[in-house]
């Protein structure tokens, strides 16, 4: 030790800048590691932190956000907010897929800037916010003691009341620069099973001010009836706080969870009331891409409806069958869809493709299937088990179908759909026993050149089969599709 400190005190005399240059980049080395070190421990203490998992054991955040940045209030984290929460608490984290594995989850909003006006006064304040019913059943750990669930949280909390309705399924105005090709309806749809006797109810409103009425009746080995009443949309017709709407001779409420359409015009007269099997919808979403505005809810997939139609004087009762309810807005000139549902005994499914004139095979919205089941609980309510994407969408067994315009147009005799999340695979296999064809919206003016494609509405039997999660399903039941065609 001795010599060994000699020769170090020699080195240091000897060559002074040297060694102290030495000794200043291992002091730096050290304190680099000691750094990572301490961030290391921070990040672990963090992940640990019952602040930041709110008392849960998993945080669900928007894409895109780093969940450091909820600690130190990083740019990141400004204004992000999980759209449609409710739909995601009740109807995906608690329904048929997930509810075994989910005890509880309570949707929250944390640190958010808000400012307060009392007395003349502003003075900026933070406050956080929940459902004081979730946050106890999450353990969360900002949960107000004592607080309890007000008026509001209960109707955000209901999976098939009025506010659900209203909240999903309400008009839109347009802008002014979309007002032309602007369209916006609510699109009702019916089978009876025994009969096979089927309908389209639309309720069409234009940017214009302008709409119709729109109905389409098929009874087996008759001629389709199709019904065209055109509408003068008022300045208070149309809600944009709810789902109550009227179009010309036509009324849609909501009242007590079900929907009741009202139409009365010498040609067609309906009073019809329509209940939604709970957990079966679809919330709002809306695109905006390649100049084209697209927004699609589905309030009711799958539902029981009943009440009498009269058309032309022949009327038609209705006794709990299956009926359908969508509500479609945006600008629409040029714009075609594959489309279809379906449900059976046990689930649900829905897909759609939708394609801009202009884009070549590009859609709008890329293709992508949704699948419900009925879940375990003693209710039978439904939820949504997963959104797949669309891997393959073909028509075949072309046949002779509707005649248009003097024109006869093929159709598809089966609709197959595969699509596939991760290891989750879903196969949709419509067989087609009827056709219906008609000229595209827009397209059958006096002034409008001859139509080149036909829209054809097609009714299907349809077989679901797929795994997810590894364990199988399949089930069989009736379904609708719709695409468009080259008319010949």
């Amino acid at each position: 030790m001795r010599v060994a400190w000699l020769l170090a005190w020699r080195g240091l005399a000897d060559r002074p800048w040297r060694a102290g240059l030495l000794l200043l980049g291992y002091g730096m080395g050290v304190a680099v590691m000691i750094a990572l070190l301490s961030v290391g421990e921070a990040l672990l203490a963090q992940a640990r932190d019952p602040n930041l998992a709110a008392g849960g054991d998993v945080v669900l955040l928007p894409t895109g956000v780093d969940p450091a940045v909820l600690k130190v209030n990083g740019v990141t984290g400004l204004y992000f907010s999980i759209p449609n929460a409710a739909f995601l608490v009740q109807d995906v984290l608690a329904g048929p897929r997930f509810e075994r594995m989910v005890a509880a989850a309570a949707p929250q909003l944390r640190d958010r800037q808000i400012y307060v006006r009392s007395g003349g006064r502003v003075a900026a304040a933070v406050a956080s916010a929940g459902v004081p019913s979730l946050d106890r059943a999450a353990g969360a750990h900002d949960a107000v003691p004592g607080a309890a669930d007000a008026a509001s949280d209960r109707a955000w909390l209901a999976r098939s009341s009025d506010a659900l309705y209203n909240r999903i399924d309400r008009f839109h105005a347009p802008g002014a620069a979309e007002r032309a090709a602007w369209a916006e309806w609510d699109y009702f749809t019916f089978i009876d099973p025994r009969s096979r006797t089927y309908g389209y109810l639309t309720l069409l409103a234009g940017g214009s001010g302008r709409g119709a009425v729109l109905f389409r009746l098929r009874r087996p080995g008759r001629p389709v009836t199709d019904v065209a009443l055109p509408a003068v949309i008022g300045p208070h017709d149309l809600s944009e706080t709810s789902a109550a709407q009227r179009i010309g001779p036509a009324r849609v409420s909501v009242d007590a969870g079900h929907y009741g359409v009202v139409v009365r015009a010498a040609r067609l007269r309906a009073d019809l009331t329509l209940v939604p099997d709970p957990g079966f919808y679809l919330p709002p979403a809306e695109t905006d891409e390649s100049a084209v505005r697209s927004g699609y809810v589905v309030p009711v997939l799958r539902g029981s409806l009943s009440g009498t139609i009269t058309v032309d004087g022949r009327s038609l009762r209705l006794r709990g069958v299956p009926g359908y309810h969508d509500h479609n807005w945006g600008t629409w000139r040029g714009v075609t869809w594959d489309w279809g549902e379906a449900s059976g005994p046990t689930g649900s499914v829905l897909y759609g493709a939708l394609h801009a004139a202009g884009t070549g095979a590009a859609a709008t919205r890329p293709a992508v299937l949704f699948l419900w089941a009925r879940g375990p609980r003693p209710s039978g309510a439904g939820g949504l088990v997963g959104a797949f994407d669309v891997t393959r969408l073909t028509y075949s067994g072309w046949r002779p179908g509707p005649t248009v315009r003097g024109r006869t147009a093929r159709a598809p005799s089966e609709v197959t759909i595969d699509a596939r999340s991760g290891p989750d695979r879903v196969r949709v296999r419509l067989a087609v026993w009827d056709a219906l064809g008609s000229v595209p919206l827009g397209a059958s003016t006096p002034s409008s050149p001859p139509p080149h494609r036909v829209f054809l509405q097609l009714r299907t039997t349809a077989r679901a089969s797929g795994v997810v999660d590894g364990r199988p399903f399949a089930w069989v039941g009736q379904g609708a599709s719709e695409t468009y065609v080259p008319l010949p």
